[in-house]
């Protein structure tokens, strides 16, 4: 929002432009007198009004998704699930504020890093999941409870960061409404919870529609602000160094992590735990980012760039690793990590035990008769 500059030495009469240039006393400034910012202040509560039905819908069709007797199922597995948590919920966080300090970014372009490394999974992981034939229902349950910790994970990590940041940041995020936002994704997914008890064959089509729509008109809200609005957009190399970055060592640390013997993760749990580290839940990001800061801030397209194109990315980067995939499964070809191609295959969700095969061999072992 643009300020005037008013002269204390003369606050009763006016003062022409150019002889303020020549004093000393510009170091106050008051809001214009003559510009009406309520277009903008109504454009910035209209964002925020659209980005909380939008975030709504989206995790309404979220809470569609989940099974309540498959996520008590892994309570029985407490030190694979605490990891891979421990990844979303820490590792991710500390690797984006890693990553900004080295770069030296300024405090709006840190802040959209801070924001979407806080970010837990979301649905677009559990599809990458499906489709590189991770646990599925592993990976649900991991979104799940990482979307429900991050509402005291997320508040706690921005306060935090700025006060670890060296570049004296001084820009304010506003918790006020980061709680509103956070708070304001419970009731939906809790809706959602009924739908896939009583329609369990129709919620993973009511997933899709409502993710789908959801994060389709969030992205038209951003395509339609930079239109309308006078937001700066701009993007600095220490974004697109980060944004490179980022998903590349999430999801190999997430992988690596998995390989401690101890921790026992079969194949589709290391795929599905990876996946998830690095792909995070860009719709409620750039919704954080939408309901938190007014569009008349400076910094607005700044903070919000990060996010933006993170989630492009990782629908673009993710489609062609899933079609090169799924052609060399289709054609025969062994997709697993050499390392892993002596394990033997588990009867869970990627593989089938075949019984009759087993007692057909029995039948033709010779006896000792």
């Amino acid at each position: 929002m643009s300020l005037t500059t008013a002269n204390p030495c003369n606050l009763s009469g006016s003062m022409n432009v150019s002889t303020l240039n020549q004093t000393e006393c510009l170091n106050i400034t008051t809001p214009p007198l003559t510009v009406d910012n309520s277009a903008l202040v109504a454009a910035s509560n209209a964002t925020r009004i659209a980005s909380a039905v939008l975030i709504a819908v989206v995790m309404f069709g979220f809470g569609c998704s989940i099974e309540l007797k498959k996520v008590l199922t892994y309570y029985k597995q407490p030190k694979r699930f605490v990891v891979a948590l421990a990844l979303q919920l820490i590792g991710m966080p500390l690797l984006g504020f890693g990553l900004s300090e080295a770069v030296q970014m300024t405090p709006p372009e840190a802040t959209g890093v801070y924001i979407q490394g806080s970010c837990p999974g979301g649905t677009y992981s559990n599809l990458a999941s499906y489709w590189l034939d991770g646990d599925v229902n592993f990976s649900v349950v991991m979104t799940t409870v990482s979307t429900l910790l991050a509402m005291g994970t997320m508040p706690l990590w921005l306060f935090l960061f700025p006060l670890m940041s060296n570049s004296n940041n001084t820009l304010r995020v506003p918790f006020d409404q980061l709680g509103f936002a956070l708070l304001g994704i419970i009731p939906p997914v809790l809706l959602g919870l009924p739908v896939n008890y009583k329609f369990p064959k129709r919620a993973p089509l009511i997933t899709k529609i409502c993710t789908a729509s959801g994060f389709g008109g969030i992205v038209l809200m951003s395509i339609i602000l930079a239109a309308t609005q006078r937001v700066n957009y701009s993007i600095s190399w220490r974004q697109i160094v980060v944004l490179l970055l980022f998903p590349s060592i999430g999801l190999t640390a997430g992988y690596l992590a998995t390989r401690l013997p101890w921790l026992k993760y079969d194949v589709a749990q290391r795929r599905t735990v990876a996946i998830e580290t690095g792909m995070q839940n860009t719709a409620l990001g750039v919704s954080i980012v939408l309901i938190s800061f007014s569009i008349t801030l400076p910094e607005f397209g700044t903070i919000l760039l990060f996010p933006a194109i993170y989630g492009g990315l990782q629908v673009f980067l993710t489609l062609p690793v899933v079609a090169v995939y799924r052609l060399l499964k289709w054609r025969g070809h062994n997709c697993l990590i050499p390392a892993e191609t002596g394990e033997p295959p588990t009867n869970g969700e990627n593989g089938i035990a075949n019984p009759a095969f087993e007692a057909d061999a029995t039948a033709h072992e010779p006896t000792n008769a």
